[in-house]
C-alpha cells in the first residue's frame, strides 16, 4: 500500500493576502534649470533611395498635409 502524505493545512485567513501600498517617495523639486541643446547634425544629411521610399510610404498622409500632393 502507497504511503499518504498529510494534507498541509490551509491558511488561517484567505482574505489577507493585500499589502499595504508602499509609501510614495517624493522627490525633492529640482531648480529650473534651462536645457542645453546642441545641433551637431551635418548640413547635408545623405539618404539613400530605399529610405527615401520608405519615408514616403509611411509619412505619405502627413507628408501631403504638409507639403500638398505630389504634382
Amino acid at each position: 500500500m502507497a504511503r499518504r502524505t498529510k494534507a498541509a493545512s490551509p491558511p488561517l485567513d484567505l482574505y489577507d493576502y493585500l499589502l499595504p501600498a508602499p509609501a510614495v517617495r517624493v522627490r525633492p523639486v529640482a531648480e529650473d534649470v534651462p536645457i542645453r541643446v546642441t545641433d551637431d547634425w551635418p548640413d547635408f544629411v545623405p539618404v539613400t533611395d530605399q529610405e527615401a521610399r520608405i519615408i514616403e510610404a509611411f509619412f505619405a498622409d502627413v507628408l501631403d498635409e504638409l507639403f500638398g500632393p505630389i504634382p
